[in-house]
């Protein structure tokens, strides 16, 4: 017979688990809180707040992407191979990171409420 997991109990050709919790991990009623569902407001809100955020995120592929295709047209008009479409590639993806962290920063700055000088504390 194999050797019995911890916590179990026999019911028959069936074992379970001893599901019990702990008393130090149990709850009191004025703990415990239940799911709220957001407002309206709140959901718009958050739906804000992730589209921001994925905005912010593209901007180095937006920028890779636009100036690469500039660069592509300008190689097949003036047949210069790759040069031009990797050079404004790698533009736009540097100026893509530049306003990712401009951005970041600017909506760090809105929500601790701090001014940009500071270092993060909202009193200086």
């Amino acid at each position: 017979m194999p050797p019995q997991p911890p916590n179990s109990e026999d019911h028959g050709d069936e074992k379970r688990w001893n599901t019990e919790i702990p008393d130090e991990l149990k709850m009191d009623e004025d703990q415990a809180k239940p799911y709220v569902k957001p407002s309206d407001t709140q959901e718009r809100a958050n739906r804000r707040r992730q589209a921001k955020a994925w905005s912010i995120a593209l901007d180095p592929v937006y920028g890779l992407i636009g100036m690469g295709l500039i660069g592509y047209g300008i190689d097949s008009v003036a047949g210069t191979g790759k040069l031009w479409t990797t050079i404004l590639a790698l533009t736009g993806l540097v100026g893509g990171f530049y306003l990712f962290i401009k951005e970041a920063m600017n909506l760090n700055k809105e929500q601790s409420g701090s001014s940009a000088r500071t270092d993060g504390d909202p009193e200086t």
